[in-house]
């Protein structure tokens, strides 16, 4: 698979990045359980066919998340590109930053992590500036290789910059649902060499194809600004929602898919690549076989005349929802 330099950095990375949020869960976790076995399959088969980069968290399923991606890279450690996440950590803990590190790179099985972001920037901006400096504290030590931001806004981004940061992407929702980054996040970053990682490409399943209708979607991935708040206790946005113009992008891509013989996520997924400042797109893979479905949607070129097709088909949800960067809330408490 081809290789990118990520952002204004020296790493090459594949286009695909699988997203390990799945790995190490338990009954009943977000995603359900994930055999640790089915993980190694899954993250050698990757290897094998030229995708190496990788993203987790400290919060993905506690912890578990890095150490079942550690137990599967034993041995390919070199061989690939890891981006880890790190929450904002209050002030009075701050004095813990390097240890919390620490403790991921015991889990990851490795002496060094290649990317690590901030999750969620939150609101209060004293505090990120406080927790970008000890990110540059640990790079400077050699925890980390590079700086990266997940869900950072422009004005967080320029904090960034002032304190002499070199982000070298953002990981942010982009998809053909969520395109709230086309206004200012997406053109700051192509601005700055800062390589979008767009995660939820597919809408966590949404764009597949596999849903007939929005009633078929489970309430749990309901609870974003695209859905109505009504009858949904998962809902926290509180706003109406743009239930319709799902509904028709959704009969649009199927009408789409039976047109080209493309799959419904392979038209979302390629869509993505057609927009200037994507570095990569972070997919959710539970096995080898999913691994192969977003391996072919990645290497889909899709030609202009469909590309716009796709863009009309989204664009009353963007112009309805569009503007909103927390998808999950909207405007009210918003973690932005």
């Amino acid at each position: 698979m081809k290789k990118i330099k990520l952002g204004n950095s020296n790493l090459e990375v594949s286009r695909f990045m699988i997203g390990c949020w799945s790995f190490g869960g338990e009954e009943g976790s977000y995603w359900g359980e994930q055999k640790q076995a089915d993980v190694n399959s899954l993250v050698a088969e990757a290897i094998d066919r030229g995708v190496n980069f990788f993203d987790t968290a400290i919060g993905y399923n506690n912890g578990k998340s890095e150490s079942s991606l550690g137990i599967a890279l034993k041995g390919r450690r070199k061989d690939v590109v890891i981006c880890d996440k790190i929450q904002i950590i209050e002030k009075d803990k701050l004095k813990d930053h390097e240890n919390i590190l620490l403790e991921s790179l015991k889990r990851l099985n490795t002496d060094y992590i290649d990317v690590m972001m901030i999750h969620w920037p939150g609101k209060d901006m004293e505090l990120v500036r406080l927790n970008l400096a000890a990110l540059l504290k640990a790079q400077e030590k050699g925890i980390i290789r590079e700086i990266g931001v997940s869900n950072f806004p422009v004005p967080a981004m320029k904090i960034a910059h002032e304190l002499g940061v070199k982000m070298i992407a953002n990981e942010f929702s982009y998809n053909l649902m969520c395109r709230g980054i086309e206004r200012e996040v997406l053109p700051y970053c192509r601005d700055n060499n800062i390589g979008i990682l767009a995660y939820m490409p597919l809408m966590q399943g949404i764009l597949t194809g596999k849903y007939r209708s929005i009633s078929d979607i489970p309430l749990v991935r309901r609870r974003t600004v695209h859905f109505s708040k009504m009858g949904n206790p998962h809902s926290t946005h509180g706003g109406p929602g743009a239930d319709a113009e799902v509904e028709a992008l959704l009969s649009g891509l199927k009408n789409l898919s039976e047109k080209t013989g493309l799959a419904s996520g392979t038209l979302a997924i390629a869509w993505l690549f057609h927009q200037a400042g994507v570095a990569c797109a972070l997919v959710g893979c539970r096995n080898v076989k999913q691994l192969h479905e977003n391996i072919t949607a990645i290497e889909t070129e899709l030609s202009a005349e469909l590309v716009e097709e796709l863009n009309n088909l989204s664009r009353p949800i963007l112009d309805k929802v569009g503007q909103f960067l927390d998808v999950y809330r909207g405007s009210v408490d918003s973690k932005l």
